[in-house]
């Protein structure tokens, strides 16, 4: 499924060629998942600078690139410069055969169990119960930033959005990310500290009509 909706308008598209993500694309998007999340502060916190750091994140993408496939909602570029994962509303949590997937490789993807379940259980309780896309994950290569790459890749979703009248929500990493969605119509829902992890920022975007 390579078709994107969109509106020729927006400059986005005309810059960047977004697709549709299918099956045989998650290895390489989820190494390029890895690489970008590679100075992310809360996987840091998660894995801390283990030698395999690395190859546990990309693993642990492959899962979650599993869990929301069914919603045929990840975005990429042809050149595989970035990609957005978003779940369908009441889906956040994944279908069921990617959930068992995702508990099943905890053991093996990660040693730092505690802080995973620490921050999940948290992020879990504080996700919002009206129907909504929920976008999983967002990552663009390091060289390839500040292009727009980021805003393209979530721009159909966004339209998609408007256009069926439901909300958004996302959790950034980062006082930086949380800024930039704020750039794309998201406001600050609310913020999750744990002790010594970095806070991560709750972003929520009713639809623009």
């Amino acid at each position: 499924m390579r078709d994107v909706p969109g509106d020729a308008a927006d400059p986005s598209f005309r810059t960047h060629h977004v697709m549709r993500a299918v099956r045989s694309d998650r290895p390489q998007i989820a190494t390029m998942l890895a690489e970008a999340f590679r100075e992310d502060p809360l996987s840091r916190w998660i894995y801390r600078d283990h030698p395999a750091r690395l190859r546990w994140v990309r693993a642990d993408f492959r899962l979650r690139l599993a869990q929301h496939g069914a919603d045929h909602l990840t975005f990429t570029t042809d050149d595989f410069a970035g990609a957005a994962v978003w779940a369908a509303p009441n889906e956040w949590k994944g279908h069921p055969t990617g959930q068992f997937r995702t508990l099943a490789a905890l053991v093996r993807v990660a040693r730092n169990h505690e802080r995973i379940g620490a921050i999940q259980r948290e992020l879990d309780r504080r996700h919002p119960a009206v129907p909504h896309l929920y976008l999983a994950l967002l990552g663009v290569r390091e060289d390839r930033r500040h292009e727009g790459i980021g805003g393209a890749l979530l721009a159909p979703t966004l339209i998609e959005a408007d256009d069926r009248a439901l909300p958004c929500y996302v959790e950034a990493g980062s006082a930086d990310a949380a800024a930039f969605y704020t750039t794309l119509g998201f406001d600050l829902h609310g913020e999750v500290r744990l002790p010594g992890a970095p806070t991560v920022y709750l972003m929520w975007r009713e639809p623009q009509r």
